[in-house]
């Protein structure tokens, strides 16, 4: 609950995702020295809010470390992650301060800057309402939604029981069903 606890925890979860990306994609390039198929040997299943930093964390990969442009990493991204929600209420869906995540991993900001911006170009391109967009935005008072960066980029979004996963279409994730309703779909948990 403290400043340092939270950075604390940010630090780990960070660590954990970026260790367990590098070493899948090590592990690819070193078998096929590219990273073109990778989302056809691996799907991560973000497990809740926690792990949602590989996504940002997957492109600055891809492209500082691997050399891919903009688009080429995001391609393979937006084939790579799949979200699990676990929560209906909104207030209980992770939120990070924008200064943890710049003092912490600057480059992982400038990336979810850019997902955000290109997020919101896509908005009015769809002529999304000023209601909805505020609400989907990622970026907003001063805090990241991890959350819907998720379900922005994730092929697909999936609560844990079908009257969940209901709860979230009508209520909880309204606006990005009504936008994107083919990603959304049931996966019953303890099944």
């Amino acid at each position: 609950s403290t400043e340092h606890g939270r950075m604390l925890r940010l630090r780990q979860q960070y660590f954990l995702v970026s260790a367990g990306l590098q070493s899948c994609m090590r592990s690819y390039y070193n078998r096929y020295h590219t990273l073109d198929g990778l989302d056809k040997a691996y799907v991560f299943q973000l497990n809740d809010t926690h792990p949602i930093l590989a996504i940002p964390e997957a492109m600055r990969l891809l492209m500082d470390e691997y050399g891919y442009g903009w688009e080429d990493a995001w391609n393979i991204v937006t084939r790579l992650f799949a979200y699990t929600n676990h929560t209906v209420m909104p207030e209980a869906l992770e939120k990070w301060p924008v200064r943890y995540v710049q003092q912490l991993v600057p480059r992982v900001y400038m990336i979810i800057e850019e997902i955000h911006r290109r997020f919101n170009l896509f908005l009015n391109e769809e002529k999304v309402s000023d209601a909805a967009r505020y609400n989907m935005q990622i970026i907003k008072d001063g805090q990241i939604h991890m959350t819907n960066m998720a379900i922005y980029v994730a092929y697909s979004v999936n609560g844990v029981a079908k009257i969940h996963t209901d709860i979230l279409k009508a209520y909880t994730f309204k606006d990005f069903y009504d936008l994107f309703p083919s990603k959304f779909n049931n996966k019953t948990n303890g099944v």
